[in-house]
């Protein structure tokens, strides 16, 4: 688990220092209209909606599940178009790379947390940061919350490393 743990760090660590530093204004750029878009149709759809969280939750209104399933399966398709394309990234025209995730243990634990914090506040990380430009107060405080649970991330898998 560890060594997987590793390797996918080591990947993600040479991936960003590959950005040339011409790139980097770029991408961000391109990472701030990206979002900004998502945000604006989270907000379309209705996901940043308490209460029609809660109906999903309660399987009385199915609009978001399907959207939801819509999603997923459009990137399932279109990743594996993308890799049936050998597609390049847009900004460097590197060529890109797919490889599986190491299934791991701390999945199924991150995965219940996830859904523990997403049932209880209605809202999951991108869904919170479109509640912060809507202004709503909750999305402040499920932001804070993923900041600290990030931070406690952080501390944990510094003491895994260190034993």
């Amino acid at each position: 688990m560890g060594n997987e743990t590793s390797k996918m760090e080591s990947v993600s660590q040479v991936q960003l220092e590959e950005v040339k530093p011409d790139n980097k204004v770029a991408l961000n750029l391109a990472s701030t209209v990206l979002g900004t878009i998502f945000g604006f149709l989270l907000v379309s759809i209705g996901a940043t909606n308490f209460d029609l969280q809660a109906q999903m939750f309660l399987f009385q209104d199915f609009q978001l599940p399907i959207v939801l399933g819509m999603a997923v399966l459009t990137g399932i398709t279109g990743m594996w178009m993308l890799s049936r394309m050998q597609a390049k990234t847009i900004i460097d025209q590197d060529e890109m790379s797919y490889f599986p995730a190491p299934f791991s243990r701390r999945l199924v634990v991150g995965a219940l947390i996830f859904g523990i914090g997403w049932g209880l506040t209605a809202s999951c990380p991108g869904t919170a940061m479109a509640m912060v430009g809507e202004g709503k107060m909750s999305g402040l405080a499920v932001a804070f919350g993923i900041l600290a649970g990030t931070f406690v991330f952080g501390l944990f898998n510094q003491w895994q490393h260190s034993r």
